[in-house]
């Protein structure tokens, strides 16, 4: 059996996904745990998260971005609870006040 399916793709700046990682310094930034494993180049394995969802009409920005290991990654698109949200975008504001 075969389907058609039709997909949105988003288009991501690769900077913006490399600031959020290189920020949190190898630490998820919802569960506060190190990286659960490095990359085949040696870094810690974080994934970026848009808190504001790109299909949702969230911006590809550094205000927008935080780095999270894979298992919170997938908690918040399964369970997006509110509490974690503001979690996030409070982390997200300390960085920013960090760079004025």
């Amino acid at each position: 059996m075969k389907r058609s399916t039709s997909t949105t793709a988003y288009e991501r700046n690769p900077y913006v996904s490399e600031y959020a990682k290189r920020w949190a310094n190898g630490i998820c930034q919802l569960c506060d745990q190190p990286a659960p494993f490095n990359d085949k180049d040696g870094n810690p394995y974080l994934e970026t998260h848009h808190i504001e969802w790109l299909s949702r009409g969230g911006d590809d920005t550094i205000e927008n971005t935080i780095a999270l290991c894979p298992n919170c990654h997938r908690k918040m698109h399964i369970l997006d609870r509110k509490a974690d949200v503001e979690k996030l975008k409070k982390r997200v504001r300390e960085r920013l006040s960090s760079l004025a």
